[in-house]
């Protein structure tokens, strides 16, 4: 199975110049970490079942989990699909290194603007790959991480598995299909292996989880309801606790499920998928509409090494930073920023110099990343409203002095 792990990109949205995200281990791992978050995937070389994103709103969260997971969709299909807005020039220059069947890869790609005049008429467009380059080396178990220095030292030969590219295809899957799957469910869709594209909705995600489970999921976020049972795209059988159960659309299901309830249920089903396939996992705001308690399971689920034995990962962004204290580990935890116009993310081991027996919620709370909201800007917002509302006040009054005053001489004059 292919390991992603590092990301180096200029020239993608607000993201600053040569911003770069390592998904491999920072700190000394122990056997304890093993049978949690950490996972071997091979001697010396370590990643997470579980990657956290924090930071302020508009600080760069969902920017970077795009780019996360274009990349991972760039390796499983040998394309980039085009968006203008992802382009902060004119071309994205993408580093990529990733681990697969005992190799160490650097994967390099330029990619440009599409300068296609129909795509505004076509249902997806691809970046035209510019220039790319790949470089292997084996794996030596005495280095460990060191590895991947390796990759980097200067006059390393290209491999030849490139040699056969398109204009916006990549030769790369060569190489990388069929070794790595991902799940959005920001977008609610599925990447598949053999490259299509998926719309994986709530009710279809009904359909691929065995009923027991399914029972089980539906239950925790509502246990008023017996069960849910997918019978086509369109229709389902549907019974609460002492009530006849009655076939119903799709459209009435999603009428009578609360909004937590119907993204729960989706979440759990797919990460189980996830789970079981040994896949790429991708939330934005994990937390969104349900309980935290909820959040903390789905974790539990990824870092417990008897059931996440494919070493599967859950990559997501939270607001909710009390969701972090259950993490032991602070190097698969990454702070988002934005400084002006660009964004950067730093790692809460590697670029911060804290105490490590402080909970990290606290220490969030206390402005140590400088995460915190705005107090000043806060203080502006409350002093406008403040003003324009004694000011609206004002009118009112003024207005119904007059009124009053317009009545008592009409009444005078009867």
């Amino acid at each position: 199975m292919l390991k992603l792990l590092k990301i180096k990109v200029r020239g993608y949205k607000l993201l600053e110049d040569d911003f770069e995200i390592d998904f491999t281990s920072k700190a000394r791992v122990f056997d304890e970490d093993l049978e949690k978050e950490i996972y071997e995937i091979e001697e010396g070389l370590y990643s997470f079942r579980t990657i956290a994103l924090v930071g302020g709103n508009a600080s760069g969260k969902s920017t970077v989990l795009s780019l996360i997971l274009k990349t991972i969709q760039l390796l499983q299909t040998g394309r980039w699909h085009y968006v203008p807005r992802d382009f902060k020039r004119d071309k994205i220059e993408l580093e990529v290194v990733f681990y697969l069947d005992s190799e160490l890869y650097l994967y390099k790609s330029t990619l440009g603007k599409s300068s296609d005049l129909n795509m505004q008429n076509q249902m997806i467009t691809y970046s035209p790959i510019l220039k790319e380059k790949l470089i292997a080396a084996k794996y030596n178990k005495l280095k460990g991480k060191k590895n991947i220095d390796i990759l980097y030292l200067p006059n390393n030969k290209e491999n030849h598995a490139l040699t056969e590219s398109l204009g916006d295809t990549s030769a790369i899957i060569k190489l990388t299909r069929n070794s790595i799957y991902v799940d959005d469910y920001n977008s609610n869709t599925v990447t598949n292996f053999d490259t299509s594209l998926v719309r994986n909705t709530f009710i279809d995600s009904l359909s691929k989880c065995e009923k027991e489970l399914l029972y089980s999921i539906i239950q925790l976020f509502d246990n008023s309801i017996e069960h849910i049972i997918y019978v086509n795209d369109d229709n389902v059988l549907f019974k609460r606790i002492n009530e006849q159960e009655r076939k119903m659309s799709y459209i009435e299901l999603i009428g009578i499920l609360s909004a937590g309830t119907k993204r729960g249920i989706e979440l759990y089903i797919r990460a189980i998928n996830a789970l079981k396939n040994g896949s790429v996992f991708i939330v934005d705001e994990i937390e969104n509409s349900f309980q935290k308690n909820l959040v903390y399971n789905l974790l539990l689920l990824f870092n417990n090494s008897e059931i996440n034995k494919k070493n599967a990962q859950l990559i997501f962004s939270t607001h909710y930073v009390e969701i972090l204290d259950m993490l032991k580990r602070r190097d698969g935890i990454f702070i988002t920023h934005k400084n002006g116009t660009t964004i950067d993310a730093k790692n809460l081991y590697a670029d911060y110099n804290v105490r490590t027996e402080l909970s990290k919620s606290k220490q969030f709370d206390n402005n140590v990343f400088d995460t915190i909201v705005n107090y000043q800007q806060l203080m502006k917002v409350r002093r406008i409203l403040s003003n324009d509302i004694c000011a609206n006040n004002d009118w009112r009054n003024r207005w119904t002095r007059i009124l009053k005053s317009v009545v008592r001489e009409g009444l005078a004059q009867v």
